[in-house]
C-alpha cells in the first residue's frame, strides 16, 4: 500500500492547494525577511517536488531533505531536482537535535502518524527555542478522530447523544468515547475546554490546533527576545483529515513582519483554520468556473459535497487561483 505521504500531489488536490498557500506566504515575506538566504528543512518524499517548487519560487539553495526510510532516501538521491538539495537520511528530530543552525532556517514538521500527536506537538513546540528568531516553522498533523480508536458495541450508546442506562452506568456516545481517548492521549496537552462536539469529523482538526496553539504559547511564556506571529491554518482531508499550522518567530518588538502578514488574503487563526475542499473537475469545468461569475447557473447541475461539507462552488473561488490543474502527458 502506498503511504500518505508518498502520493503524487495530482492525487491529493486539497494538500496542493494548502502547499500553494504555504508558497504564497514565503513570497509575500520573501522581500522582508531575504527568505533567498534562507536554509530550508523537510521531508520531500520520492519526488521533491517541494524543495523544487520552494527553490523555483524563492531562490532558496541551502536546503536539507530528511528521511528515514533506506530506499526512498536512495531515490531521493537519484532523483533531486537541483543540486543544492542535500538528503539525509535520517529522523527529522534527530537532524534538527544535532545541528547548530546559524542563520534562520524555514522547518516543514509534516507528520502523518495519529498515534504519536502528542510527542509531534511537543517536538515542534520546543523548537520554537531552538532556532533563530525570523525563522518559519510549519507542522502538518493528522486530524482523523477515528484514529483514537474504536470502542466495543457495549462501551457506548446506540445514537449520538443519547445516554442509555446500562449495568455498569450511563453509556457515552462515540463523540464522548473520543474525548476521553483523546485527553489521555495528550495528558497534559489537553485543553480543559475541549466538549465531545470537538470530536466529530469536521471539528476534530480544530481540536487538534487547539491543542498545538496551547502548547506553543506555553512554551513561548518563558522566551524574553522573541514572539510567535501565527500566519496560516488549514483544514483539509484526500482521504485523511489533516491540519497544518505555520508560524514566524519574530523580535520581542516587531512591528514590520506582523504588518506585511496582517494584510495578506489568506491570513488565518489556528481557531478558524482555512477549510480546503475543492471539487474534482474536468478541464472544460474548471475553464467554465474561472471564466464566469455565476459558474453554478452557467454549468446547469450540482457539484457533489465531500465529508467536509463545503459547498464547492464556493470553495473554487475562494482557492482557484492556487488550485494546481495536473494534467496527464503521455511519453
Amino acid at each position: 500500500m502506498i503511504s500518505g505521504s508518498s502520493l503524487p500531489y495530482q492525487l491529493r488536490p486539497n494538500k496542493a492547494v494548502d502547499r500553494e498557500l504555504f508558497l504564497s506566504l514565503l513570497v509575500r515575506l520573501a522581500a522582508t525577511l531575504q527568505i533567498e538566504f534562507y536554509r530550508y528543512v523537510g521531508l520531500g518524499g520520492p519526488f521533491l517536488e517541494d524543495f523544487r517548487l520552494i527553490h523555483a519560487r524563492l531562490g532558496i539553495d541551502d536546503m536539507v531533505c530528511i528521511e528515514v526510510e533506506k530506499s526512498v532516501h536512495e531515490r531521493q538521491n537519484f532523483n533531486r531536482p537541483v543540486d543544492c538539495i542535500k538528503c539525509v537520511n535520517s529522523t527529522l528530530e534527530d537532524y534538527i537535535d544535532s545541528t547548530y543552525f546559524e542563520k534562520p532556517v524555514i522547518i516543514w514538521f509534516d507528520y502523518t502518524d495519529p498515534g504519536k500527536i502528542t510527542d509531534q506537538i511537543e517536538r515542534f513546540s520546543r523548537t520554537i527555542t531552538e532556532v533563530p528568531i525570523n525563522s518559519i516553522l510549519r507542522v502538518t498533523l493528522n486530524a482523523n478522530p477515528s484514529a483514537l480508536g474504536k470502542p466495543d458495541a457495549n462501551e457506548i450508546a446506540v445514537e449520538v447523544g443519547d445516554l442509555a442506562e446500562s449495568t455498569s452506568g450511563p453509556k457515552k456516545n462515540i463523540q464522548e468515547w473520543r474525548l476521553d481517548r483523546f485527553r489521555e492521549r495528550l495528558g497534559s496537552l489537553f485543553p480543559s475546554d475541549l466538549k465531545a462536539d470537538g470530536m466529530t469529523f469536521k471539528n476534530f482538526g480544530k481540536s487538534v490546533l487547539r491543542a498545538l496553539y496551547l502548547a506553543v504559547e506555553k512554551e513561548a511564556l518563558s522566551l524574553s527576545d522573541r514572539k510567535i506571529v501565527w500566519t496560516l491554518a488549514t483544514h483539509y482531508a484526500d482521504g485523511q483529515p489533516m491540519v497544518t499550522a505555520t508560524l514566524i518567530i519574530c523580535p520581542i518588538n516587531d512591528e514590520l513582519i506582523e504588518s506585511v502578514v496582517k494584510t495578506w488574503e489568506f491570513l488565518s487563526t489556528l481557531g478558524e483554520p482555512l477549510l480546503l475542499d475543492m471539487p474534482a473537475l474536468s478541464t472544460l469545468e474548471r475553464l467554465t468556473m474561472e471564466s464566469c461569475q455565476d459558474a453554478r447557473g452557467r454549468l446547469g447541475f450540482e457539484l457533489p459535497k465531500s465529508d467536509m461539507g463545503e459547498d464547492p462552488f464556493l470553495s473554487f473561488k475562494k482557492f482557484y487561483r492556487v488550485f494546481p490543474h495536473f494534467s496527464r502527458v503521455e511519453l
